[in-house]
C-alpha cells in the first residue's frame, strides 16, 4: 500500500521542479540577465523571487513566518541551484507532516500557483530571446517525486 500523505502537494513540486528545469535548461548567465524592457524583470530576477515564494511555502507547512534574505549580486546559476534545493527541502518536509486540506488548498492556490505562473514567463523571455524551449506535452511528461 503506498502512503498518501500530501501526494497532490509533492507531484504538484515535482511538476514544478520539471518545468523549470526543462525552461531553464542549457541556458547560460547570458540569459539571466535578459531584458524584456519596460521594467519586466530579468529571469534571475524572476528566479529569485520564486525562490522567496518557495520560501514562504515551507513557512506554510511548518507553520512559521520566513525571513526573506536579500541578495545584492544574483548569479542565475546559484540562484536556480538555490530555487531546486528549496523544492526538493520542500518535498522532504511534506513526507514528514501530513497537511489537511484547506492548509493545502492554500499553498496549492497561492505560491505554488504563483511559481507557475512564472515558470511560465521564463519560457516566454527565453523565447523572446531567441532561445526557445522544445515544445512537449507536459501530460505526457515523465514526472517523479524525489
Amino acid at each position: 500500500m503506498t502512503d498518501n500523505r500530501n501526494e497532490f502537494l509533492r507531484h504538484t513540486l515535482a511538476t514544478i521542479l520539471y518545468r523549470f528545469e526543462k525552461a531553464v535548461r542549457k541556458t547560460n548567465n547570458q540569459f539571466g540577465n535578459y531584458d524584456a524592457g519596460s521594467g519586466v524583470r530579468s529571469p534571475i530576477e524572476i528566479i529569485h523571487h520564486m525562490f522567496h515564494v518557495m520560501q514562504f511555502s515551507k513557512g506554510m507547512v511548518l507553520g512559521k513566518e520566513f525571513e526573506k534574505d536579500i541578495r545584492e549580486d544574483l548569479l542565475f546559476h546559484t540562484e536556480t541551484s538555490r530555487f531546486i534545493d528549496e523544492l526538493k527541502e520542500i518535498d522532504q518536509l511534506l513526507v514528514q507532516k501530513e497537511l489537511g486540506v484547506e492548509q493545502t488548498n492554500r499553498i496549492l492556490q497561492g505560491p505554488f500557483s504563483d511559481v507557475l505562473t512564472h515558470i511560465g514567463q521564463l519560457s516566454m523571455l527565453r523565447r523572446m530571446s531567441g532561445d526557445p524551449i522544445s515544445k512537449e506535452d507536459f501530460s505526457e511528461a515523465q514526472i517523479s517525486k524525489q
